[in-house]
């Protein structure tokens, strides 16, 4: 498994590689898909700085499909799995319907166990039937997962942003086996947060790690300036990006990855156009996609995602 970001505009590049499980394209959303290939390509509504860039994630060697709706590629040990649903009506019937139809093909390809999971829809913070959308959507994720989590399924990491334009967009990796989640001990669960956030908690964990002959893989969800279950530092991108990567380290510690940890790749996301600190160390060392768009509350200004590697020692057991 590895992940990368490749200029869209040389896309053309990939087209013979058979180990492409999935394509992300940040763009403003307009324009044809840049890509023609077999493999799933996902277009977000989220703008880079600089020219668009796509994630590429591969595998071995992959085969592809679509059904009920879902592009997707699989390789033998990962699943990634993409559908865009209309965004214009209610959220949480979207969301229904989106990880409803994922969850379907991943059972029926036998990747029943959700690693990690991207939500991108336009207006997060606009009224939705007098609750905010970002709320709404949570109530829908969670009426989707209930079957799963009855059947003794784990929550996913995740990122929830929202975005300017576009569909309500979901992708997932998925797996034959389960990973372990991880909790930051400086924050509340986001499944256990109080019902001032909305009438359903988020429904994620703070990370998966993900066992492998390799070693271990840490996929963080999207974080943010949060210590418990409060924001810190409203507005304030410097004090905000503190607390996030002391986060971060505290979601990397827990996880036990050893001695030998990488950072392989970073996502950054940011609200309006304001400039991005420098990253602290090890942070800085990896390759990082910033893009702008909406936090899921409006106070924060910087969220950031975020897959971490370990030895062969490390171990979901």
């Amino acid at each position: 498994m590895r992940i990368f970001y490749h200029p869209t505009e040389r896309l053309a590049e990939l087209l013979d590689r058979h180990d492409l499980l999935g394509i992300v394209g940040y763009g403003d959303g307009q324009g044809a898909c840049p890509w023609q290939g077999r493999a799933p390509y996902q277009a977000v509504a989220l703008a880079p700085q600089g020219p668009p860039v796509c994630e590429v994630i591969t595998g071995g060697v992959a085969e592809a499909g679509m059904r009920h709706g879902v592009r997707y590629a699989h390789d033998g040990e990962w699943l990634f799995a993409a559908v865009a649903v209309g965004a214009k009506g209610s959220i949480a019937a979207g969301a229904v319907d989106a990880y409803g139809r994922i969850l379907r093909v991943a059972e029926e390809e036998g990747y029943g166990c959700l690693i990690r999971a991207w939500q991108y829809f336009p207006d997060i913070h606009a009224a939705d039937e007098g609750l905010e959308r970002y709320r709404q959507f949570n109530r829908g994720r969670h009426r989707a997962l209930e079957g799963y989590l009855a059947r003794g399924g784990i929550r996913p990491a995740a990122s929830c942003i929202g975005t300017r334009s576009g569909d309500l967009s979901v992708h997932v990796l998925a797996r034959r086996v389960p990973g372990a989640a991880i909790e930051n001990p400086r924050q509340v669960s986001a499944y256990r947060y109080p019902d001032t956030y909305g009438p359903r908690a988020p429904d994620f964990v703070r990370a998966m790690k993900v066992a492998s002959e390799e070693g271990a893989s840490l996929w963080i969800s999207g974080t943010a300036a949060i210590v418990g279950h409060e924001s810190r530092g409203p507005g304030d991108m410097e004090a905000q990006m503190a607390e996030t990567f002391a986060n971060l380290d505290a979601l990397v510690a827990c996880a036990d990855l050893g001695g030998d940890r990488r950072v392989v790749a970073t996502k950054i996301y940011i609200r309006g156009d304001g400039a991005l600190p420098p990253l602290p160390d090890p942070w800085n060392a990896a390759p990082a996609l910033v893009v702008r768009g909406d936090i899921c509350r409006p106070e924060l200004v910087v969220e950031v995602e975020a897959v971490v590697t370990g030895g062969g020692h490390g171990r979901t057991e």
